[in-house]
């Protein structure tokens, strides 16, 4: 009994700053931030409504500084405790010492509004300062990195995630919430693996600072962050999340910190990827670095209509993200392969529901590049690239999955060599994948499985000589690496072609549909399920139409076997004798006829019906023109080719 307590009393004297502090924490940043909101309007810290914001009066600005005094004030208090040790105070200056620079940059910024370009010099300088007070060394995957390796992976890091806070906090206590949550979730981490307890008390007193500021912060705000609070939440999250993977790089260990700032980090992803298509879209359009109202927290406010539920859904998106990231860890050892499909559909499920604008940007500019040909070879001069990543990513993670590691050179020269040369030398990249054929997709498989058996064989040959020696257990694992490595390779090129393929059949049919105002679009009905029927449907999605676009609500056809499936995407809802009950159980506007051989009495049925109901009634034919012999001009050419008509 007696060694029982006394595990508990050292339990207690190890972990009693995780709750001692960050109350003071919380005391503290609600104190300052009464005195900011009555202090910083004097001083002209004042964030005025209009252009990009979404609030409608004068809030203070600059209310970050509250939570900056509370947290060096309450991790001091912690640092003067004996229990803290010598990693306390080493947390401590390393978290100070670029806060100062970082925290007068924002708040001269908030009283003045500086150019992007002097706060990016100004970044660049904080992270001079991190690198400099990080470890001696780092690891990546088994290499130690040169200085002139690790500082701009250093500043890529420290820069990202300092913006991706800053691009996320336009919505009343959103910046501050997400990092509570954020907080939580490392703390949660750091408990886990232990020998990391300064680092967890600085989570929590972060979190305490970022709920007493959000009593104030919360809808309706009474202050702001602003760009000295944002980009230092960005500042400690950076600089705590090297302290989680700054010695053995891993795959897991970049995971959690990434994915415990999910949202952020998600949403500067999306930001640079939307602005970047849009360029590319229309070059008058704005930069990466121009702002825009697309960001999460803008397309779920206009969903809800209100600030505390967009709020509350971004809380729930970023816990989504958290579970995730502790999912990964704790099931990474144990079954490595469960860890990276949980990581894999959460992201393709995050993309799906999250990446709406972004996929119809990127679908248009598919489809606009069908028409510019200087486009269409940039994307095919992509697919090596792409091809070689997949290839060095199929080995890493068969490798990892097989053997435990995959930092031998030698052998990844040798995986990695047979199948980049043979698809260079075997006509793959002549051909127009956009426009590719199932016998394209053969070649091209067939090329990538040659090539990685290849590889397989080379790996064998010279680098287990005496293979005779090795254990059963050791062979199987081998063989199995050398098969996954074939598999994934082969696969994962395949689907990327097929995803470009499909995104540009489909992905802009379906988006197109989705982002557009309801109120702009035409109901349609279909009669017929045939060829033309298809060919209709992508009529509507090739071309460019002035008139208002048309949402399909299904398919009508006289073949019962059709009823209830699914024809090109869209439900059969039944035949033409049929028609009142599919009316008034989907109404539309316009029906069009596709069926080439359509008996007449259901013609006859279908257009009565659509008198009676004022329904535009139109029949789709697919006609060939025979040109005049001698035509006058190009244009009136171009006018009389073949093509679609709809009368």
């Amino acid at each position: 009994m007696e060694c029982e307590d006394g595990v508990m009393l050292v339990f207690i004297q190890k972990y009693i700053g995780l709750f001692i502090y960050p109350t003071v924490a919380v005391v503290l940043s609600a104190f300052f931030t009464f005195l900011c909101i009555r202090l910083l309007p004097r001083l002209g810290y004042l964030d005025k409504p209009g252009g990009r914001h979404i609030h409608k009066r004068l809030v203070p600005r600059g209310g970050g500084i509250a939570i900056i005094l509370a947290f060096f004030l309450s991790l001091a208090f912690y640092v003067l405790d004996s229990r803290s040790g010598e990693g306390g105070a080493l947390l401590f200056w390393r978290l100070l010492l670029p806060a100062v620079p970082l925290g007068v940059l924002g708040l001269i910024d908030d009283r003045w509004e500086l150019k992007s370009w002097i706060k990016l010099l100004v970044q660049l300088g904080v992270v001079l300062v991190v690198w400099w007070t990080g470890p001696e060394d780092y690891v990546f995957f088994g290499y130690e990195l040169s200085w002139y390796v690790s500082l701009p992976l250093t500043a890529g890091w420290v820069i990202i995630i300092i913006n991706a806070f800053n691009l996320i906090d336009g919505l009343d206590g959103l910046a501050s919430g997400l990092a509570v949550v954020s907080s939580g979730c490392m703390v949660i981490w750091f408990l886990m693996v232990g020998g990391h307890v300064p680092e967890a008390v600085a989570m929590m007193i972060l979190a305490g600072g970022c709920l007493g500021f959000l009593r104030y912060n919360f809808y309706p705000a009474k202050i702001f962050l602003g760009d000295t609070g944002s980009t230092f939440l960005g500042l400690i999250f950076a600089i705590i999340g090297l302290s989680a993977i700054d010695r053995a790089v891993t795959i897991t260990s970049l995971l959690l910190p990434v994915l415990a700032i999910g949202v952020p980090v998600f949403d500067v992803v999306l930001a640079i990827w939307r602005r970047s298509t849009r360029k590319l879209l229309d070059p008058n359009a704005g930069g990466i670095m121009d702002g825009d109202q697309d960001h999460l927290h803008h397309r779920m406010l206009r969903a809800t209509k209100k600030q505390t539920t967009t709020a509350w859904r971004m809380y729930l998106l970023a816990s989504f993200f958290a579970v995730v990231a502790l999912l990964v860890i704790l099931v990474r050892d144990s079954a490595p392969a469960v860890a990276y499909i949980i990581l894999l559909l959460a992201v393709l499920i995050a993309l799906r529901q999250l990446a709406v604008v972004e996929l119809f940007d990127s679908a248009r500019l598919i489809r606009n590049g069908l028409a510019k040909p200087r486009r269409g070879v940039l994307v095919n001069m992509v697919h090596p690239f792409i091809d070689f990543a997949l290839i060095a990513v199929s080995y890493m993670v068969a490798s990892s999955l097989a053997l435990g590691s995959f930092h031998y050179f030698n052998l990844f020269v040798l995986a990695f060599a047979p199948p980049v040369l043979l698809l260079c030398f075997s006509g793959v990249y002549r051909v127009y994948w956009l426009r590719a054929g199932l016998n394209n997709y053969w070649h091209l498989a067939s090329m990538v499985l040659l090539g990685t058996l290849i590889s397989n064989s080379l790996i064998m040959l010279f680098c287990f000589p005496s293979m005779d020696q090795m254990t059963p257990d050791a062979m199987q694992r081998l063989f199995a690496g050398s098969l996954l490595f074939s598999l994934l390779a082969t696969t994962l090129i395949s689907l990327e072609r097929f995803l470009l393929h499909y995104a540009e059949g489909f992905w802009f049919r379906k988006l197109s549909l989705q982002y557009q105002a309801p109120e702009k679009l035409q109901r349609t009905a279909i009669f017929g399920g045939g060829l033309n029927c298809r060919l209709f449907i992508n009529s509507l999605y090739c071309f460019t139409r002035s008139e208002c676009r048309e949402k399909i609500v299904g398919i009508i056809d006289d073949d019962s076997a059709l009823h209830g499936l699914r024809v090109y995407g869209f439900k059969v809802l039944g035949g033409s004798e049929d028609i009142e009950e599919i009316y008034r159980r989907h109404p539309f506007a316009k029906l069009v006829v596709t069926a080439g051989n359509a008996p007449a009495d259901s013609l006859h049925r279908l257009e009565f019906f659509c008198r009676a109901h004022d329904i535009r009634f139109s029949v789709f034919r697919v006609c060939e023109t025979t040109l005049p012999q001698f035509p006058v001009s190009g244009s009136e050419m171009s006018g009389s080719d073949g093509g679609t008509c709809n009368s």
